[in-house]
């Protein structure tokens, strides 16, 4: 019997190979969610990057944009040689030179002959260099020819240029103020027809991940979930390479790519779907779901940040697609190699993971002729759909964040730029500990429809007030308070997953919970691609009023779903998959353990049955 089948690997797993396998599934489905996002930021810290998630950043490496060539100034002062000094700065000596020390020489000055005439100077601005040994005329022809050949701080140069001019044309009366203006406004602006390509390009995968659902659902059905999933983590490796190469090239095969990257990406929830109903138990599938659900947090925790310590080093941005073609290739081995699609077909898992696995999973006829026609089934239950609401607004709040948060942030009225992918990364940071919060209080409700419909509604309606809030605060231009808004706004989220909708899920469907959540990818796709439309219809030049637009759409999102579960959401199973398996014999050990698989001689495991005696 498959009680006594020994477990090979190490001791560490006996009896719990299931928890590796869910952790390196996890991670591969982070690792492959993460080139979809390293774009969105590298976008805004390449400089020769043409098209950025949103219009207003491509001055962000400029000297004009608002606040970022004073950042550079002080940079610049604070690499400025010893031989100049600044104004601000006290370095007189016990000689009473105020300037340099005496043992320096002055540089010789080359002039030209020209007669001395006494006439008024224009006042302009000097900087002074070296000790003031010359006439006030040479310093002053000196000083200019500095400027002129300068090129270490073109940015200083080009404030003094622009000083220079605005005192001349004062001085004639020729300087006015409100065509400057109107220049800014100008190339600020940009055809609707480029914002729309913008839009497509940012939409692309959301796009590919809604038709390659149907795709990646039927080959996973049909060849299972190790050899699709090995299969697209492969591709999307290969794809990374050809994406640095068309990425400022021509912008048709990169979307292409872009489309492509969402269809490899649509293989995750079917391979999710497969792993849950096989490899979780009946009392650890919420567990299970919601650790895999977590990839959406480590995903660009991880990216971004190894991004955004590669551009504070200075390295060529190139070098983080390296870094995630490497980790993903590297993934794609270890779980083809370590993954089975059934827990009775892996070589370290012992009877008795195996009987705690499947216990309770009870195979009767009519479920197996129920699975033919699962999809009927699950299109028509309405508590299905409420599902599939929340998680289009779950999805909705990840899009968004994941998208154009670095977009915000670097937008001239917020202007957070400095560690620009830590900060973006701060909602996510947290959304782990959530779930582990509410994990750890959920032991306190029992699954009633009652209780999950007021939780699940609650976070939802928290959600709501907290991404209107962000806008709010960032009109205030407080820093500090911004940054914990962020880092708090996804927290509801983890009392909708634990207790609302993804617990829903785990009781509504049973044995249809892999169809469920395969069909999740519908949801995905869906947010990924409304999401950028609605933000290129509503950003045309990255400010706060214009992001308020895009808020209030997730303020209606977030309030539509949490009105259609609180309605239509479901705490028990519905009767169509009330039959598929029976929850209480989880706690009876070897009671029925027949597996959902149709092969019979799979597994040595028999049903129990107590004989009375004959009277």
């Amino acid at each position: 019997m498959a009680g006594g089948r020994p477990a090979a690997g190490c001791c560490c797993f006996i009896n719990n190979v299931r928890f590796p396998i869910l952790i390196l599934t996890t991670l591969s489905v982070a690792a492959l969610y993460s080139t979809l996002l390293v774009f969105n930021l590298l976008a805004i810290l390449d400089p020769e990057v043409d098209l950025r998630p949103v219009p207003g950043l491509d001055t962000l490496h400029g000297s004009s944009y608002k606040g970022y060539d004073r950042l550079k100034r002080e940079l610049a002062i604070s690499k400025i040689p010893s031989k100049v000094v600044r104004f601000d700065q006290s370095t007189e000596e016990d000689d009473g030179h105020p300037i340099l020390p005496p043992t320096e020489n002055p540089q010789p000055i080359i002039t030209t002959e020209a007669p001395t005439t006494k006439k008024t100077e224009k006042p302009v601005p000097i900087f002074i260099t070296n000790r003031p040994e010359t006439t006030t005329e040479r310093i002053e022809r000196a000083t200019t020819a500095g400027i002129e050949s300068t090129t270490q701080y073109d940015v200083v140069a080009k404030e003094v240029e622009k000083s220079l001019k605005k005192l001349r044309d004062a001085e004639e009366g020729t300087y006015e103020d409100q065509p400057g203006k109107g220049e800014t406004v100008e190339q600020t602006m940009e055809p609707f027809s480029r914002r729309l390509k913008r839009g497509v390009l940012y939409a692309a995968p959301g796009i590919g991940v809604i038709l390659g659902s149907f795709l990646t659902i039927s080959l996973t059905k049909k060849y299972g979930a190790r050899k699709v999933f090995t299969a697209c983590m492969c591709q999307s490796a290969i794809l990374i390479i050809i994406f640095l190469y068309f990425q400022k090239r021509s912008y048709s095969l990169l979307l292409i790519v872009r489309f492509l990257q969402g269809v490899l990406f649509s293989s995750v929830f079917p391979t999710m779907g497969s792993l849950l109903i096989q490899w979780g138990p009946l009392k650890e599938q919420l567990f299970f779901l919601t650790v895999m659900l977590m990839f959406v947090s480590i995903g660009p925790v991880v990216s971004w940040s190894v991004a955004n310590y590669c551009h504070a080093l200075e390295l060529a941005h190139d070098y983080v697609y390296y870094i995630q073609c490497v980790v993903l290739a590297f993934l794609a081995l270890i779980w083809s190699i370590f993954y089975r699609d059934h827990p009775q077909k892996h070589p370290w898992v012992s009877g008795v993971e195996l009987n705690r696995i499947v216990a309770g999973k009870v195979k009767e006829l009519n479920s197996n002729r129920a699975l033919s026609e699962a999809y009927t089934s699950i299109f028509r239950s309405l508590s299905a759909w409420s599902i599939w609401t929340s998680a289009f607004g779950f999805f909705s709040a990840i899009s968004f964040i994941s998208t154009y948060l670095p977009s915000f942030l670097s937008s001239p009225d917020v202007f957070i730029v400095e560690s620009l992918g830590v900060h973006s990364s701060l909602p996510f940071q947290l959304l782990p500990l959530s779930c582990a919060i509410f994990a750890t209080l959920n032991i306190l409700f029992k699954p009633s429809t009652r209780i999950i419909r007021i939780l699940n509604t609650t976070a939802f309606v928290i959600s709501a007030i907290l991404i209107v809030s962000i806008i709010l605060v960032a009109h205030l231009q407080t820093k500090a308070g911004l940054l914990s808004l962020l880092l708090i706004s996804m927290l509801p989220f983890g009392l909708a997953i634990v207790t609302g909708f993804v617990r829903s899920l785990t009781v509504v469907g049973r044995v249809f919970a892999e169809q469920i959540v395969a069909l999740c990818a519908i949801p995905f796709g869906l947010a990924f691609t409304i999401i950028p439309l609605i933000v290129t219809y509503s950003v045309a030049e990255n400010k706060l009023s214009e992001w308020m637009k895009v808020a209030m759409f997730l303020f209606f999102v977030f309030s539509a779903a949490a009105i259609e579960f609180a309605v239509f959401g479901r705490g028990k199973s519905a009767s169509w998959a009330a039959s598929s398996w029976d929850p209480l014999a989880a706690s009876t050990k070897m009671q029925s353990l027949a597996l959902i698989n149709f092969n019979q001689d799979e597994c040595g495991l028999y049903e129990l049955r107590r004989i009375e005696p004959k009277q």
